[in-house]
């Protein structure tokens, strides 16, 4: 599994998952690759039930927790939560 870092490019604000001022919120995001080769954006959605519910669901929708699970440390202290 590749594994890529926004850096500090403009990618999570230009995907709607950090704000002007770098708050980050919970975002999947989907590319496909056409028959040129080339990397297109095919969706992004934030995994929330409603307004007041944060995060439900991300850890279901990023397999990349799950390839973590599988590795010798793990995902940390990391757990998935909701925000009340």
């Amino acid at each position: 599994m590749r594994l890529l870092s926004a850096g500090s490019s403009t990618f999570k604000y230009d995907l709607g998952s950090e704000d002007a001022e770098g708050n980050q919120d919970s975002t999947v995001s989907v590319f496909t690759r056409d028959g040129n080769g080339d990397v297109r954006h095919f969706y992004s959605a934030h995994p929330r039930m409603a307004e007041d519910i944060d995060q439900r669901g991300i850890d279901l929708l990023c397999p990349v927790w799950h390839f973590l699970d599988l590795t010798r440390h793990g995902r940390g202290d990391w757990f998935a939560a909701l925000g009340y």
